[in-house]
């Protein structure tokens, strides 16, 4: 399916599965899914006071929990095209009574947002669903200011063997027939039901490498990874450069390496003074 066709088409699944949706991920991730949503908000280094940024944010539950480290003087806002979704978020807002948290309808490749708007912009499960990631990505870096981070969370597939073996059977087995005997199995656009959709995104995604190349591509510095779930989840972070930093050169490739060697060179100075004073 072209593009159009298929954001129109992840648009039906999250509808169809908004009502269901967190007792699903929270099924599908055996409890751990908070447990790797605070840690995406640590990589954050959201402020008391700061602006959250939350794409794609289905329910809202990463975006609640921007709200919370905003505090009560900070804001938290969550972008998303679903407007199933965007209900059941709202009505938890109204449940919860958060003051300082707003979300609005909107594509994740044209941002509802300002430039340089946010000090921190996160995206959950939701980057394989885009029909462009690099311009989601360079999206989520537009709207973050110099020095916010861009912090996105997605599933993947471990690299160790026998995990990997595993997470094949669970991920493209297990949670379809999960998500067809608890949410619906009915067909979106006469091809696959909800969660078999999910799980077959999986297997055109980009791997980790690829992820933190449209990340640098973005413009975004310190890009890095952090593993969860034995590598089934991904964590990729990157920041904005400040524009001191985007004034510098380009680092060649001795740069590169002697900058290691220096390093070690200049510690290893360091401990001898210590020891000899």
């Amino acid at each position: 399916m072209n593009g159009a066709e298929k954001a129109s088409f992840v648009n039906q699944v999250f509808d169809t599965i908004a009502g269901d949706y967190d007792r699903m991920n929270m099924l599908m991730t055996w409890g751990m899914l908070p447990m790797w949503q605070r840690r995406v908000m640590r990589y954050t280094d959201l402020p008391l006071a700061g602006r959250g940024l939350d794409v794609c944010c289905g329910t809202g539950e990463m975006a609640f929990q921007l709200a919370k480290l905003a505090g009560p003087y900070g804001e938290s806002v969550g972008v998303d095209l679903s407007r199933e979704m965007l209900a059941a978020a709202r009505e938890k807002q109204a449940q919860r009574q958060v003051d300082n948290i707003s979300f609005k309808e909107g594509d994740a490749l044209n941002l509802p947002v300002s430039t340089g708007s946010f000090d921190a912009a996160t995206c959950g499960y939701a980057l394989r669903n885009v029909t462009d990631i690099p311009r989601a990505i360079r999206e989520m870096a537009r709207a973050v200011r110099s020095g916010g981070k861009v912090v996105c969370i997605e599933v993947s597939r471990p690299l160790f063997p026998p995990a990997r073996l595993f997470f094949n059977f669970y991920y493209y087995k297990v949670v379809p027939w999960l998500g067809d005997r608890l949410v619906s199995r009915r067909l979106v656009g006469d091809q696959y039901s909800p969660y078999a959709w999910l799980a077959e995104s999986l297997r055109s995604f980009p791997n980790r490498r690829t992820i933190c190349r449209y990340y640098k591509e973005a413009g975004l510095v310190d890009v890095h990874t952090r593993s969860c779930g034995f590598g089934a989840t991904t964590i990729y972070v990157g920041r904005k450069p400040t524009p001191e930093e985007s004034l510098r050169p380009e680092p060649t490739i001795l740069d590169r390496v002697l900058g290691p060697i220096v390093q070690v060179k200049n510690k290893c100075l360091s401990l001898i003074k210590r020891i000899k004073g």
